[in-house]
This record gives structure tokens, C-alpha cells and sequence, in this order.
């Protein structure tokens, strides 16, 4: 059995929040023509190469069918990142669920996110693909392509 995070070796050399802007092309629901979103998570590394966290945010699918309402997507997600080096290369995967706004047909489902891009010292680009597995066995599921960019806010104090 694994041994859990040690949070009292929280400091801001290993944990940061970070923020971010998010755009994509949806793949389903295929009324929707774009997406632009908002990130925010928590990050823990208890190593050098991996980190942990918890992240939300909204993204708004906006609709092509302007009779149709745009819907919105809030995930509530773990995280995990691998950084195999200080900067440079990263990837990582979120899974949780996500609640879905102003649809008829569902309310949410279990939620992934792969991703992998580049990261620095106070920022992180990538590209991502979303998928949101509808609870509803009638309903498609969501799935979307996109890129992120987010900011890294460290800690102050420890």
C-alpha cells in the first residue's frame, strides 16, 4: 500500500496554486463551435518529478445553433504531473467528474484530461484532450482538443 503526500513538508518550494486560460475545438457536442475556459489548481510536489494537486475551473461551449444555449462544463479533479526534468517537458492527467451546465439531458459525468506541453519556472503551456463520460447511456459523451496556458503563483512563507 502507498503512503500518502506528507503535507507537512508543504513550503513554497514544492506547492503552488496555479491559473489559467484554456481554448479548444470541441469534437462532441458537435453543435458547439469553440471553447474558452478558466483553470485554477493546487500543487503539492512531495518530488522533484511528480506533483499532485486539486483542480476546478469553467469552460463555456459556445453554440454554433445560436436557438441553443452555450453549456458549461465546472470539473472537480485530481491531479497529477510528472516533470522529468526542473523545465522543460511535462505531462500529466487529470480524472474526476464534471457538472454540466444548461444541458436537458445530463447533469455531468466521470471526467479525464491527458495532457503534455512545456513547463517553467512560473508558467505551463500544453495541449489536452477532455473527455466527460456522460452518466446517461442515451446521451453522447463530451470530448474536446485545446491548449492551455497557466501562470504558477508560489507560496510565500516556509
Amino acid at each position: 500500500m502507498s503512503q500518502s503526500p506528507d503535507l507537512s513538508k508543504v513550503s513554497s518550494k514544492n506547492t503552488w496554486f496555479k491559473v489559467g486560460i484554456n481554448g479548444g475545438i470541441p469534437l462532441q457536442p458537435t453543435n458547439s463551435s469553440f471553447i474558452l475556459g478558466l483553470d485554477a489548481s493546487v500543487q503539492f510536489l512531495e518530488t522533484k518529478a511528480s506533483g499532485i494537486g486539486i483542480k476546478s475551473g469553467f469552460s463555456n461551449y459556445f453554440t454554433a445553433d445560436k436557438s441553443l444555449k452555450d453549456i458549461g462544463e465546472i470539473p472537480l479533479a485530481i491531479m497529477y504531473r510528472f516533470y522529468p526534468t526542473s523545465t522543460g517537458f511535462f505531462t500529466g492527467l487529470d480524472l474526476g467528474y464534471s457538472f454540466i451546465l444548461n444541458s436537458p439531458n445530463t447533469q455531468g459525468g466521470f471526467m479525464a484530461r491527458p495532457h503534455a506541453g512545456y513547463h517553467g519556472k512560473n508558467y505551463n503551456i500544453f495541449a489536452y484532450y477532455n473527455l466527460v463520460l456522460i452518466q446517461e447511456t442515451n446521451q453522447d459523451n463530451i470530448q474536446s482538443i485545446g491548449i492551455s496556458i497557466t501562470r504558477n503563483i508560489r507560496l510565500s512563507g516556509k
